[in-house]
C-alpha cells in the first residue's frame, strides 16, 4: 500500500491540484484586490480616515504627548520653570525608551541640551508645539 506524495516533497494530485489553487486565486484576488485599493484612496498619510479628521487627531509622538503633559504642570504651577519640565522630560524618556533612572545621566543630558544650539533649538520647538496643541 502506497501513501501519496510521500518522498516527493509535493502536494498530492500534482497538476490538477496547482491549477486548481491558481483558478481560485484567480477568480477571487481580482475583486478583493480592487476593494482594497478603493478602501486604501481614503486613508490619508496619518492613517485616520478623511482630510477632515487629520486635525482633530491628538499627537501620535509619545515624547510630544508628555510635553504637552509637562506644558499642563508648568500652567498649573506644579513645574515651576521649563528647565524642571525638561529634567523631568528628559527622566521620563530615559526610564521609558533607556530603561534607567539615573540623576546623574539626567543632569548630564539635559546640559548637553542647553549647552549645544541645536538641540535646545528643538527642544524649544517641541515647547512650543505642544504649547500650540494645548
Amino acid at each position: 500500500m502506497s501513501v501519496r506524495g510521500v518522498g516527493r516533497g509535493g502536494k498530492a494530485g500534482g497538476a490538477r491540484g496547482a491549477s486548481g489553487a491558481a483558478g481560485a486565486a484567480k477568480t477571487s484576488g481580482a475583486g478583493f484586490g480592487a476593494k482594497v485599493d478603493k478602501a486604501e484612496s481614503l486613508v490619508g498619510p496619518s492613517g485616520a480616515v478623511g482630510s477632515s479628521n487629520v486635525g482633530n487627531v491628538g499627537p501620535t509622538d509619545p515624547v510630544t504627548a508628555q510635553a504637552m503633559d509637562l506644558v499642563r504642570q508648568l500652567r498649573s504651577g506644579q513645574l515651576k520653570s521649563r528647565d524642571e519640565a525638561t529634567k523631568k522630560l528628559v527622566a521620563d524618556i530615559l526610564r521609558e525608551k533607556v530603561r534607567t533612572q539615573s540623576k546623574k545621566l539626567t543632569e548630564k543630558v539635559f546640559e548637553q541640551l542647553k549647552d549645544d544650539p541645536r538641540l535646545n533649538q528643538t527642544l524649544e520647538r517641541l515647547w512650543d508645539r505642544a504649547e500650540e496643541q494645548e
